[in-house]
């Protein structure tokens, strides 16, 4: 009895996959843009953005938790390396950080890949985090702990991402 149940279940899901991929060799095939407007497209819809979400720890119990990573600029640079200036933040004060980042192609998805990438101060990483028009999702993983994040991509207002590295300085008042 129970052989015959996964005979029945490998039968349909076999059915299954031959009418998708029929369904998707019927389908006429939409026009992908080049590479290059692939990227050019990418390096404005990253940069003064702002990738706002959640993550969780593999064996986090609760909720998820927030995140959020402001870009000032993204830029294309050789082959498939990427130059992204991120803001990082620590309590009142800020800095941007220039990051050389591999970002792959699976078709017309960009993945951030990294292997065991170090950030000053920061530690190591791995990462892969697949990026699709206004929305990011991925895995990621230090030395210690790793687990996952998801989110939207937006564009925020230029002067977020061009906050000074320096404290901020008491505004003086002409009223006296």
């Amino acid at each position: 009895m129970r052989r015959t149940r996964v005979i029945a279940a490998a039968v349909v899901w076999l059915a299954f996959c031959g009418f998708s991929a029929a369904q998707q060799n019927a389908a006429p095939a939409a026009s992908q843009p080049d590479r290059e407007t692939l990227e050019k497209e990418l390096a404005e819809r990253l940069t003064g953005a702002r990738l706002t979400g959640y993550y969780m720890a593999d064996g986090q119990e609760g909720p998820p938790k927030h995140d959020s990573y402001t870009l000032r600029k993204v830029e294309k640079r050789d082959g498939d390396k990427w130059l992204i200036t991120a803001v990082l933040a620590y309590g009142q004060q800020s800095m941007a950080l220039p990051l050389t980042i591999p970002i792959y192609w699976a078709g017309d998805t960009p993945v951030i890949s990294v292997t065991n990438f170090n950030i000053m101060g920061m530690g190591s990483y791995t990462a892969r985090v697949m990026l699709y028009k206004d929305h990011y999702a991925g895995t990621w993983s230090s030395a210690t702990h790793g687990g996952y994040m998801w989110g939207k991509i937006e564009k925020i207002d230029e002067k977020a991402t061009t906050r000074s590295t320096e404290p901020s300085k008491p505004k003086v008042s002409d009223k006296n």
